[in-house]
């Protein structure tokens, strides 16, 4: 069975751009006949909030997204990430990194691995934990955009599993949590083009089965700025429901015909379900008026 997902961090409500991944990702599922599960990815704590999940799961249902199941909270789920944790130090695949930030910083954004050779799973409670990534897997195939290849340098990354102030990080929790989770595709924005091959890597490290992949389109504004919670994005309300899922059915490529334009967001998402096609989603990013 198909089983999709979305999973939108609670560090603010929900914009426009994520309103697209999450129609794109629940049309996706409900045309294949697959369950679509909403998962909160509140690890982060210190930049998530109660009022910001709340208001995110209220705009769900107010745009009509039913998901299948109960939500899953990244922030009970500890236990599932120790154990992914645990598995890749029995393998030698963990090790301990005592680079300042300032050190990192002078990088370029690649961790050149400078605590490899001499690193261990437990050098110390300020250490964060690396993955000794075999960087095997360098392309895999889009259904979009079809063979997406990264740079062997940036596949073959040593990602941080676990930061030094032992908040798991987004890589490791996210391959843990789909795969416990059953998702046999992952449908998300074109910003993760690039992380998709060093997950995979962690991935067959785990000896965990692959999804599949979906990137879609981002949502820009005016000044070509991806909308984000960052860059300060306005919320969508629940009352522009009709027009904003209208509108993410036009920026999705799906084409909704005029005269469904100011129908409840229900009916405009059953035309999307019936009609999808995943060709038809745009490949270049949309710009939009900041709404």
């Amino acid at each position: 069975m198909y089983i999709g997902r979305f999973a939108p961090t609670p560090s603010g409500p929900l914009h426009f751009g994520s309103l697209c991944t999450a129609v794109g990702s629940y049309l996706r599922a409900r045309s294949m006949h697959g369950r679509w599960l909403l998962r909160i990815e509140d690890l982060d704590q210190p930049r998530c909030s109660p009022q910001a999940c709340d208001s995110i799961l209220r705009t769900i249902e107010a745009y009509g997204l039913e998901y299948d199941g109960q939500v899953v909270y990244q922030s009970a789920r500890r236990k599932l990430y120790e154990g992914a944790l645990e598995e890749l130090r029995k393998k030698g695949l963990i090790y301990s990194c005592k680079c300042s930030r300032s050190r990192l910083k002078t990088l370029g954004g690649l961790y050149d691995g400078l605590c490899r050779s001499d690193g261990t799973p437990d050098a110390g409670q300020r250490s964060s934990l690396r993955f000794r990534n075999p960087g095997v897997i360098t392309e895999f195939q889009d259904r979009l955009r079809g063979k997406v290849a990264t740079p062997a340098r940036e596949s073959s990354e040593d990602f941080i599993l676990k930061r030094s102030d032992g908040i798991v990080a987004y890589n490791l929790a996210v391959v843990a949590d789909d795969w416990d989770q059953g998702v046999t595709e992952i449908v998300r924005g074109a910003d993760l083009l690039d992380v998709t091959t060093r997950q995979l890597n962690l991935i067959a490290s785990l000896g965990y089965s692959a999804p599949t992949y979906l990137h879609l389109p981002l949502i820009l504004s005016n000044d070509l700025h991806k909308l984000s919670k960052q860059n300060h994005a306005k919320a969508v309300e629940a009352d522009q429901a009709s027009e904003l899922t209208f509108l993410a059915l036009e920026c999705l490529g799906q084409r909704p015909p005029k005269e469904l334009r100011g129908a409840d967001p229900r009916e405009l998402l059953a035309y999307g379900i019936s009609h999808f096609r995943s060709e038809c989603i745009p490949l270049e990013n949309k710009t939009i008026a900041v709404i």
